[in-house]
């Protein structure tokens, strides 16, 4: 191929077995349309090429998303299901909660209705911050805001974050409300047991609470018991859980045991033979504390029992449940 003053080019042709050659002469103009051609085809293909690989990864990337949205969504499920078997187990506890209330005639300290009133409604933590808890907020992290579904899943984890934040609050008062009612329980469980619900000792009731001749003397005065009669030696038993604060012997009543049971009460045992217990030994409701006897200002062998609330004595038999 050469060219003629830059104006055409020629093109020679020669077969290979015939002595004949063939010329053309193509204008220079064409030349150089067609190689501009050529250029623009290449680029355009080359153009056509990477856009065609693009294509191809995004199909390959939207599978992706599609297929992990897919496993999302079924998260999604598992978690509300998890979250309906929550929620109906925190309604029994609250249930529960409001029945143990009512039969144990707990009161409200305060604390749980300022709580109740706390817990904000969803109007109130939709406009509030968002604080996702980590699950969710790791699930909306993997989520790609140019996927169609991004918008739909998004509005699910909210929504579970509502509940979240509601169930949290909830929960804290809940568990408030049952301390309160545990710690009426602890105390309502010392208070029966301090109170002398049982006889101390086996035997008859040979003198009861209130004015009397005295045995000595004649005189009218207060008794302030009762006394049981039986044989010397009968066991007697204190009355409810208490301390030992007096374990001696005292004018007028003979060897005698004084219990402190808390809450103002007392209970005195008189005339005993014999003391079974020292001072400051704990005792429960039950335990033999001494043995019956004739001691001090007696006419026979019977255990003096006394109890006193405050310090001023009352009748015992108020608080016996025995027959």
């Amino acid at each position: 191929m050469k060219s003629s003053a830059n104006r055409f080019y020629t093109i020679m042709i020669v077969p290979e077995k015939t002595t004949q050659v063939r010329k053309i002469l193509v204008p220079a103009w064409l030349v150089r349309l067609g190689a501009v051609a050529i250029a623009v085809t290449l680029v355009l293909v080359g153009v056509m090429v990477a856009n065609y690989g693009y294509v191809m990864s995004q199909v390959g990337e939207n599978n992706e998303l599609k297929t992990e949205n897919r496993r999302l969504r079924q998260s999604v499920q598992v978690f509300k299901g998890k979250m309906s078997t929550l929620e109906s187990a925190m309604e029994r506890v609250k249930t529960f909660s409001t029945r143990l209330k009512v039969i144990t005639g707990a009161e409200d300290r305060g604390g749980v209705a300022a709580l109740m009133k706390n817990i904000p409604d969803a109007s109130a933590i939709a406009s509030a911050p968002k604080t996702m808890p980590a699950e969710v907020a790791a699930i909306e992290a993997e989520l790609d805001p140019r996927d169609p579904e991004h918008e739909e899943l998004q509005s699910q984890y909210q929504e579970l974050d509502l509940k979240i934040t509601s169930m949290t609050a909830e929960s804290l008062a809940l568990e408030q409300n049952l301390q309160d009612q545990y710690e009426h329980l602890v105390d309502q469980k010392a208070f029966l047991a301090a109170l002398p619900t049982r006889k101390p000792a086996i035997g008859y009731y040979t003198s009861g609470f209130g004015t009397r001749r005295a045995p000595f003397g004649g005189k009218v005065k207060m008794h302030e018991g009762v006394d049981i009669a039986n044989h010397p030696g009968t066991p007697i038993k204190a009355t409810a859980d208490g301390v030992v604060t007096f374990a001696n012997t005292k004018a007028g009543y003979g060897q005698t045991v004084i219990l402190d049971h808390g809450y103002g009460l007392q209970t005195w045992y008189a005339h005993t033979r014999k003391i079974l217990v020292k001072n400051g030994q704990k005792v429960r409701r039950g335990d033999t504390v001494a043995l019956l006897g004739n001691t001090g200002r007696s006419t026979g062998p019977h255990c003096h029992y006394e109890v006193r609330v405050n310090g001023i004595p009352v009748d015992p038999l108020s608080y016996i449940l025995e027959n």
